[in-house]
């Protein structure tokens, strides 16, 4: 989740449903709040670990975090050197990510899901074609990205990174990392983490409420966001050959992400 978030295009909510923990997130999300409060009068501190189902907790926000700090930069050179084979593997991340979604839709009510798709398609490529902001940055304006950003990276098919790019926030955050700008670090974590806690309990409810509509949405966003990262330029590219293999090693990485998870899940 922590790779895929650095990069404009590609959502770490998608990995995560990728990977079957989406749902295993959200609720754990929703325990962060009155629940955990009620658990804490109950049981003090192990009854809040549990509310919040603290080891998933702190083992995605370690693994989200080593992998922002460690792979940022490799994924930053890949952008540079190589950015349309980059684009390919994404790409081949996306289409093999596409059925899983379309499967969760019921057969019964998938006519009454095509309008959400669509708005979710049209909204996807939208979101994709929109020109980036140019804004005075400030802590303000940083503790804002926060709460906006975290949003599009636990909804699967939009990337917190390409909201940065659109608010005009990506690169100068990308490089606050780098040279650990602990004030930016900070305020910027403090709005993720309201955000987080907002946003993640209504898109708990909107998905326990109405689930074939956002399962058909969410399809939507994630075919729309292709827009943004079609690798393949010009009919005739010799890198088109090279293109094509990223995708496919896309494509069966998540296959094996599937198989992966499925045996977890057996055991």
């Amino acid at each position: 989740m922590g790779a895929a978030d650095v990069v404009p295009g590609v959502s770490g909510g998608t990995v995560a449903y990728l990977t079957g923990i989406y749902q295993r997130l959200l609720n754990a999300i929703h325990g962060i709040g009155p629940e955990a409060v009620k658990a804490w009068k109950m049981d003090g501190f192990r009854g809040v670990w549990r509310a919040v189902d603290g080891a998933f907790l702190l083992a995605l926000f370690l693994g989200i975090t080593t992998s922002i700090l460690s792979l940022s930069k490799g994924v930053l050179w890949a952008l540079d050197h190589y950015p349309s084979m980059l684009w390919g593997l994404f790409l081949g991340l996306i289409l093999g990510s596409l059925p899983m979604v379309v499967k969760e839709i019921p057969k019964k009510r998938a006519w009454k899901a095509v309008p959400f798709g669509l708005i979710g398609l049209a909204s996807g490529v939208l979101l994709a074609m929109a020109t980036p902001a140019n804004v005075q940055i400030t802590h303000a304006y940083i503790f804002l990205c926060g709460a906006v950003a975290i949003c599009a990276m636990i909804l699967p098919g939009i990337s917190g990174s390409f909201i940065l790019v659109l608010l005009g926030t990506y690169e100068y955050i990308l490089e606050g990392l780098h040279a650990r700008d602990w004030a930016m670090i900070v305020v910027f974590s403090l709005g993720a983490g309201i955000g987080l806690l907002s946003f993640g309990r209504f898109l708990r409810w909107l998905f326990g409420r109405y689930p074939a509509s956002m399962m058909a949405t969410m399809g939507g966003f994630i075919a729309g966001s292709l827009v943004k990262i079609w690798p393949f330029q010009h009919f005739g590219d010799p890198n088109n050959l090279w293109i094509m293999a990223s995708v496919g090693v896309g494509w069966f990485l998540v296959f094996g992400i599937q198989r992966w998870a499925k045996s977890l899940h057996a055991s």
